[in-house]
């Protein structure tokens, strides 16, 4: 029988961006659930980036946001941290047993999110499970190499992610932000890319079934087969 969960918390995890409807539409498109907790995160500058147009401009966009969306709790870091450390932080501020993520410029296609926590419940292996863009066919992606099913469950067990939209295992999270290598500028950056990195790597175009099912087991990893996102292609000043 499945256990039930210790509830799940909601983050959104935003920057500097030229639209800034966009992470309204994000907020729109978010499934109804009750959550434990609802967060902002806002990434910071770079020190060449503070002061000027760009700096004020967001400063006033992100007390517009915190006006606006009173449920949630804004957090704002002082530096440019990127998406992986802002999720490392928050990871350890929260204390729900499961996080949805969703970045600023993306939207959520409709979901029963009561209904997937209770599916989730039942594979005890399921530490992320991704929202991707598009269906992704047997023959997968660059980004994700699907190779086991649960049916009938709509979850297929897959090499890599999408971090634009997803649910985590908290604690599992904490793990691998801490203990994933940062060799190279995506990695220190961004989650997907740890695993990204790993399957474009030598070692992996010649790693047998069961060594591939090994490092899986780090990320336990696994995309909705009916459930997409909608990504709004948000840019950025380079700041």
């Amino acid at each position: 029988m499945a256990s039930p969960t210790l509830g799940m918390d909601l983050i959104i995890a935003g920057a500097i961006i030229h639209d800034h409807r966009m992470i309204e539409n994000a907020i729109s498109s978010l499934p109804h659930y009750e959550f434990n907790s609802k967060y902002i995160l806002f990434d910071g500058f770079t020190k060449e980036g503070k002061g000027g147009m760009f700096y004020d401009n967001y400063n006033a966009y992100k007390k517009y946001i915190e006006l606006k969306y009173p449920e949630f709790i804004v957090i704002e870091f002082d530096e440019n941290i990127y998406f992986r450390e802002m999720i490392n932080h928050i990871c350890r501020i929260s204390n729900a047993e499961r996080l949805f993520i969703c970045q600023d410029d993306v939207c959520c296609n409709q979901m029963d999110l009561k209904q997937i926590e209770i599916q989730m419940n039942h594979l005890k292996d399921c530490k992320i499970l991704s929202f991707p863009h598009k269906y992704i066919g047997p023959l997968g992606t660059g980004w994700h190499e699907p190779f086991d099913d649960s049916y009938p469950l709509p979850f297929i067990k897959c090499h890599g992610f999408s971090e634009r939209v997803f649910i985590c295992d908290r604690k599992n999270m904490i793990k691998i932000c801490n203990e994933s290598p940062k060799n190279n500028k995506n990695n220190k950056r961004f989650i997907e890319f740890i695993y990204n990195t790993a399957m474009n790597s030598r070692k992996w175009k010649t790693a047998s079934y069961d060594e591939k099912a090994h490092y899986w087991k780090k990320f336990g990893c696994y995309i909705h087969h009916d459930i997409y996102h909608l990504h709004q292609v948000g840019t950025r000043p380079n700041v």
